[in-house]
């Protein structure tokens, strides 16, 4: 029979951390790791545009400083007030605070997302899968059709500084967004979609929210693991019932004592991989994905 597929992108879900941490509620039936360390910035919209298409997106026009061009370019509701915008940072002359007076005034995004440019859209395996006639569900999904998340990359880095109890509100409300992501994703599964995809920016947010964690950060992070599994489990188990396979994948991880993102991604699988299955890199989940659903195998071998 067609193999079904829900995917649950979490962001930073380190693998050793899994491991460490005996977090055995991400490790399903069969678990890995992937390599990201090809990719010169590891930024998530960079590394979820290469988990889809299976390129390494920097060198096919989507490099960080392109990436940031066409958000910010985006984010302006008239192409004509982007380039007279553009003129006015060319004069040296005091900052004014343009851009938050276009901003409160409704004429410019606060927190637009960001999207692959349309050559990489349609390589990757989201459309490819809805050109060959399957059924997509794609929710908040870096580099694909976010609309939510830069939200919470810009909280991220302006609560750093914060009183502690600011930062762990921000983790709550990527929490009660985790949820939400995950109901319209069980919506998608009882409607028998063939890929459903969703994302959270857990652990992500929370891992920057601590600097060199001591002994009761870690812990905190930890519980914030626990939180974001008990967020998910209700697809994970309904994805299960119905047939699905589930793939639980991280864009990159953490490494705690750096205190910056790891060149090592997490995933699993709640079947056994079929004998052809061969995840090494980040790169690597686009055809492994698309054989996956195209071709008729039984789950239970």
């Amino acid at each position: 029979m067609m193999v079904r597929l829900v995917i649950m992108g979490l962001d930073a879900l380190d693998p050793d951390l899994v491991e460490r941490w005996k977090m055995c509620w991400f490790m399903q039936k069969h678990y890995g790791r992937h390599y990201v360390g090809m990719i010169n910035k590891l930024y998530t919209p960079i590394l979820w545009s290469c988990f889809l298409t299976g390129l390494n997106v920097e060198k096919y026009g989507y490099s960080l400083s392109e990436l940031r061009e066409k958000r910010t370019r985006e984010a302006f509701r008239s192409k004509l007030l982007y380039k007279l915008y553009l003129l006015r940072k060319k004069i040296p002359i005091k900052k004014l605070g343009l851009r938050k007076l276009l901003v409160k005034l409704g004429l410019v995004e606060l927190y637009p997302g960001s999207v692959m440019p349309e050559h990489l859209l349609k390589k990757s395996f989201l459309e490819e899968l809805k050109a060959m006639g399957y059924s997509v569900g794609a929710i908040e999904i870096p580099g694909y059709n976010e609309t939510r998340n830069e939200y919470y990359r810009v909280k991220a880095g302006e609560l750093i500084s914060s009183p502690f109890s600011e930062r762990v509100r921000l983790v709550e409300e990527a929490l009660e967004d985790t949820k939400m992501r995950v109901a319209e994703a069980i919506r998608y599964v009882e409607r028998g979609y063939d890929v459903v995809f969703t994302y959270s920016p857990l652990p992500d947010i929370a891992l920057h929210m601590t600097m060199k964690p001591d002994l009761k950060a870690k812990l905190w992070i930890r519980s914030v693991h626990y939180s974001l599994y008990k967020a998910i489990r209700g697809l994970l188990d309904i994805a299960g019932e119905y047939g699905y396979a589930v793939l639980i994948v991280s864009d990159h991880g953490f490494d705690l004592e750096t205190y910056y993102h790891s060149k090592y991604g997490f995933w699993s699988l709640n079947i056994d991989p079929p004998a052809w299955w061969d995840v090494r890199s980040i790169l690597d989940f686009k055809k492994n994905i698309l054989k996956l659903v195209r071709f008729n195998i039984d789950l239970n071998q």
